[in-house]
């Protein structure tokens, strides 16, 4: 089978978050995996552009892509000669990433009519936090566009049982196929766990509390500086990192109460971020929603314990003891990193049992197989996905 992948931005267009390097990471895998495709993007880089591919294409991490200049509206990742390119693919399916924007929309208008079957995945985009983001402006744009795309899609992914229970409530199918993301863990030599105090100045035994994402409203990091007060009124030791990108000049005055014990690292990758990881004494995800939170997996493989607040797809924290699952209130999460901060052998319990956890059940491998599996299916009941 050749699959072609859509998205609005593909790696290395690391500022939109997670998605990136997930469907980068699927990618790699399901080519391991003997899957033949290609990724189909625009150059969108956040608030700049990466250069459109010459005509040969360009490979990323091991994975074909073709990156196509991004042209009005840019806002929904505007972009011109996608159809053109979808005609020269040969596809047998299309897997469209993300909802919203002008590339999916293409995308699966030209396999409704050239009858190829395509699987979605929303990357939380159907969740409740993600509506409510210019809310507005996305129930006209379901209404006119995709609630057909949804409807017609021949397979729904999800990639939590929270997403997979908003997508099914949603569109009223029972049919989500409900598959997590993989993590990949650091490859190269040895990490130096105190790195990062010594590139942040601070002593040894400060205490480091991990924020690891985009710095965006969503993202509730209201909730985390009014945390992360209540925890140092009663453990001076603790310093909060906060590394992601975004715009930092908007986030810092939440912090202001605590900004002596408050470091922005920026966008954090590679070594780095895993040697953040891995001198963390926890990490915090607050999130208004998440569709999966892929901070959360790498810190488990980290074996840092986590502090999930119930908005995130994260039951299997709780059920595998690997960190504390609690409500979306800033006492609870307060009161959740202290309790780590004061029982180091529960905390180093709590690691050890994450990275079993992700080690078996969120490996790429494993994901691959089971996605190349159901596009397999997909094709050998394919149906009549023709434009209505």
């Amino acid at each position: 089978m050749r699959v072609v992948h859509v998205s609005a931005y593909f790696a290395p267009a690391f500022s939109y978050g997670g998605p990136p390097r997930s469907i980068l990471g699927l990618c790699q895998a399901l080519r391991e995996a003997g899957v033949e495709l290609e990724v189909l993007t625009t150059t969108a880089n956040g608030a700049g552009d990466l250069a459109p591919s010459p005509l040969a294409g360009d490979t990323y991490g091991g994975v074909p892509v073709r990156y196509l200049r991004r042209s009005f509206p840019k806002r929904f990742f505007g972009v011109r000669g996608l159809a053109d390119e979808l005609d020269g693919t040969r596809a047998d399916l299309l897997h469209l990433h993300g909802l919203w924007n002008v590339p999916v929309w293409t995308a699966a208008r030209w396999a409704r009519r050239r009858n190829v079957p395509y699987v979605l995945s929303p990357r939380g985009m159907l969740d409740r936090g993600s509506l409510a983001h210019r809310s507005l402006r996305k129930r006209i744009a379901y209404g006119l566009v995709e609630r057909r795309n949804l409807s017609r899609a021949a397979l729904l992914h999800a990639t939590s049982d929270e997403e997979a229970r908003s997508i099914a409530s949603r569109t009223r199918r029972a049919d989500v196929l409900l598959l997590r993301n993989g993590v990949s863990g650091w490859d190269g030599a040895p990490l130096e766990p105190k790195a990062t105090h010594r590139r942040l100045g601070l002593p040894a035994e400060r205490k480091l509390i991990v924020y690891l994402g985009r710095l965006h409203a969503i993202k509730r990091l209201d909730l985390l500086a009014e945390a992360f007060r209540l925890v140092r009124a009663v453990e001076p030791s603790a310093h909060l990192v906060i590394a992601g990108p975004g715009n930092r000049q908007a986030f810092e005055p939440l912090f202001q109460k605590t900004a002596d014990a408050v470091s922005f690292l920026g966008e954090t990758l590679g070594r780095e971020k895993w040697e953040l990881l891995a001198a963390g004494a926890a990490l915090v995800l607050c999130s208004e929603s998440e569709s999966f939170g892929m901070s959360v997996a790498e810190a488990l493989l980290s074996r840092l314990p986590v502090v999930v607040t119930r908005t995130c797809p994260w039951e299997d924290v709780e059920r595998h003891r690997s960190g504390l699952w609690v409500p979306h209130d800033a006492s609870a999460i307060a009161h959740a990193v202290l309790r780590i901060l004061g029982a180091p052998e529960e905390a180093a319990a709590m690691g050890r049992r994450g990275r079993a956890l992700i080690e078996a059940e969120y490996g790429w491998k494993s994901v691959a197989l089971k996605m190349a599996d159901a596009y397999a299916r997909v094709l050998e009941g394919r149906g009549n996905v023709r434009e209505e």
